[in-house]
């Protein structure tokens, strides 16, 4: 069953993983939307259309799983908004397995 992994980091250091694992939640649904259905949120300034970099997270493993860069994606990765490993948790709906950091 495909699994998305989240490493929270914590202001103070610690991190916390949480496991999303179902087959069904993994349909087109965002980074942003899982975590969100879990209670987890990750940025969403811009009310995930990716108009802002507030659910920036840094992709560990899994980034074959994830769609190509969006067209918003790619201009924040331009404008030095947005490192290689770095992706808008609102752009991108993974097909397998991913493991990602959110940092405060």
């Amino acid at each position: 069953m495909p699994s998305i992994t989240i490493l929270l980091q914590k202001p103070d250091g610690k991190t916390q993983t949480l496991v999303i694992a179902s087959e069904n939640q993994l349909e087109g649904e965002s980074l942003q939307s899982l975590a969100l259905n879990e209670g987890i949120r990750i940025g969403g300034a811009c009310g995930g259309i990716g108009l802002c970099t507030t659910c920036r997270v840094t992709v560990l493993e899994g980034a074959e799983n994830l769609p190509r860069l969006t067209r918003e994606e790619k201009d924040f990765r331009a404008r030095n908004l947005l490192k290689e490993n770095e992706r808008l948790a609102c752009q991108c709906a993974p097909t397998s397995d991913v493991t990602i950091l959110v940092e405060p």
